[in-house]
């Protein structure tokens, strides 16, 4: 079974955003773990989106769903990371030496 590339134009946008290259081990994680905390950061808008609705406040509608699908755009991406990841390990598992 091969593996592709992730080819995540969302994802290549964040990094380009924060002006990072991943260059090693650590450079990923850092980056992986920089791109959870904003994957979080977009729940939380979200949520808070959602709860100031919930109060009557003024929101507009088209406002609140932007929000929420970017909240779940992230996530869904977020997921698929996570998939491709355990897809790459697993076939590291199997490799004979």
């Amino acid at each position: 079974m091969e593996i592709g590339n992730i080819n995540l134009p969302l994802f290549e946008n964040f990094l380009k955003e924060k002006g990072k290259k991943v260059e090693s081990a650590q450079d990923f994680a850092n980056t992986l773990k920089e791109f959870l905390e904003w994957v979080n950061a977009q729940q939380g808008k979200a949520k808070e989106i959602r709860e100031a609705v919930l109060r009557g406040e003024d929101i507009p509608l088209h406002r609140m769903v932007i929000e929420f699908e970017k909240a779940g755009v992230a996530l869904n991406l977020l997921i698929e990371i996570r998939n491709k990841l355990l897809e790459g390990y697993q076939e590291l598992m199997r490799m004979q030496v």
